[in-house]
């Protein structure tokens, strides 16, 4: 492959592929106009190269590696990008520590690297919206971090995200959370709800956790209500199809 990306100091978009060939090297740090680049690779270019990019808005990053590449210089490289507000970090066998993502603009998050603990809440954007956990194995129950978070509306723990058996959403934590989803964790098996949690959610998903033991009061009390006969069904009844699974 020509090492021809440089010269494009005009591009706004960057796609690059998912599998490139270990001999391809390629310069991007002429790309300072670039707004979206997904599934960058340190494998294949430096990660210095993204200091320079202060437009980014939306970042994939597929593989952290190298010689040189650490948690450390990915922080140092990310915070130059005041404008970036959707960021995906992917690596099949990083162990991530000390992970610093509390970016001004950040909103979406996404991390499927494996990392034992998550970032405390001042090491995370008060901005984010959107998380989400895939394959992270996180050994420390992450709610109690997230549930600080002031604008959280969205959060999906995907399989292996969570790999202990107790999870608590704290007395008025995750204030703006409207929607929130659990997917084969598979040694969950329980989950703590306190009083004042999760105000304004609006949906609710837990699939393949099937060691999950029960629902937290609240939660079963509310399908309880809903379910037909119950006292705030009238509230449903007019939906055609409502399904508790």
């Amino acid at each position: 492959m020509p090492n021809i990306l440089e010269e494009m100091g005009e591009l706004k978009y960057l796609y690059l592929p998912r599998s490139i060939h270990d001999m391809v090297k390629m310069a991007l740090g002429n790309l300072v106009k670039l707004e979206t680049l997904k599934n960058f690779s340190t494998k294949h270019s430096s990660v210095t190269d993204l200091q320079g990019m202060t437009r980014l808005r939306v970042l994939s990053i597929n593989s952290i590696e190298g010689q040189g590449c650490n948690m450390d210089t990915l922080s140092s490289s990310l915070s130059e990008l005041r404008h970036l507000e959707n960021l995906t970090i992917s690596d099949k066998t990083l162990l991530a520590s000390g992970l610093v993502l509390n970016y001004m603009n950040l909103k979406q998050l996404t991390l499927k690297i494996h990392m034992p603990k998550l970032p405390d809440e001042q090491h995370l954007s008060s901005n984010l919206t959107t998380i989400y956990l895939e394959k992270c194995r996180l050994e420390e129950d992450p709610l109690p971090i997230l549930d600080k978070l002031p604008q959280l509306k969205e959060v999906r723990l995907w399989r292996n995200s969570f790999c202990g058996k107790r999870m608590v959403c704290s007395r008025g934590g995750f204030p703006q959370l409207q929607k929130l989803l659990f997917f084969k964790l598979k040694k969950w098996e329980e989950w703590i709800v306190e009083e004042g949690s999760m105000p304004l959610l609006q949906n609710l998903e837990i699939c393949y956790c099937l060691k999950l033991k029960e629902l937290p009061t609240p939660i079963q009390e509310w399908k309880e209500r809903l379910s037909e006969g119950g006292e705030d069904y009238y509230k449903v009844q007019h939906i055609s199809s409502l399904t508790f699974r």
